[in-house]
């Protein structure tokens, strides 16, 4: 009974102390997956920002394509002598002016949405990293 109960003491012993060496690896993993997440999540804003802020730049392309002919065909008018044509040319010009002005406004904001998007998806790559870096190190003291 002696050597039974000696030996079992010996055996929790054994596994209290093995367990005591086993690094905190889970914590790591979980928040390493977590971020992985993030990421995926940050590079798609980042490709939606990206995308609205190219559809912004297309959209003042066009209006400015526009706000030209408008400005020909207002010119043209004035040069035939059509001065009702040309006032009408005019007032569209204007208008595609406040177009453009708007759109503009929408890509500085689409370009400050994919820059906090890029600075969002930089931090988390660069904490997962670290969390990795730390998860390695805990498994090398094994």
């Amino acid at each position: 009974m002696r050597i039974a109960l000696a030996s079992f003491s010996t055996l929790i012993l054994a596994c209290s102390v093995s367990m005591a060496q086993t690094p905190p690896a889970q914590p790591y993993n979980q928040d390493v997956r977590q971020l992985n997440t993030d990421i995926r999540n940050n590079a798609a804003d980042v490709r939606k920002d990206s995308a609205d802020a190219r559809h912004d730049q297309a959209d003042i392309n066009r209006d400015d394509v526009a706000r030209n002919l408008d400005k020909q065909r207002e010119q043209q008018d004035l040069a035939r002598g059509d001065v009702k044509g040309a006032q009408y040319w005019n007032k569209q010009r204007k208008d595609e002016n406040a177009e453009i002005r708007h759109d503009k406004k929408d890509l500085a904001h689409s370009n400050l949405d994919v820059k906090n998007a890029k600075a969002r998806l930089s931090k988390d790559v660069a904490v997962r990293n670290h969390d990795v870096a730390q998860r390695n190190g805990a498994a090398k003291k094994i």
